[in-house]
């Protein structure tokens, strides 16, 4: 897989507000499909672009998944969004 079309998922936290990251690594489809997954409990995620493959294998300590969920927590609309690459 092209490093280019990688995704990271990042999921709203509830009680703070701010984005978590949930996986990363993953095929455009299976983020997708992660973020229906998500919606059917009520969840707000998104779809993120990956520049290159991260290392870190658990996206919860991944330094890049990080920075992304933190840039995307400052955007003012929590709704569910899947990236337009993505699909």
């Amino acid at each position: 897989m092209n490093d280019s079309t990688l995704k990271t998922v990042v999921v709203l936290d509830p009680e703070t507000q701010a984005y978590k990251p949930a996986a990363h690594n993953l095929a455009a489809s299976d983020a997708i499909d992660l973020v229906q997954q998500f919606s059917g409990e009520n969840r707000t995620a998104k779809v993120l672009n990956q520049e290159k493959r991260h290392r870190t294998p658990d996206p919860t300590r991944c330094r890049p998944c990080k920075t992304a969920a933190e840039a995307a927590s400052h955007e003012t609309d929590h709704s569910q969004h899947v990236d337009a690459a993505a699909s």
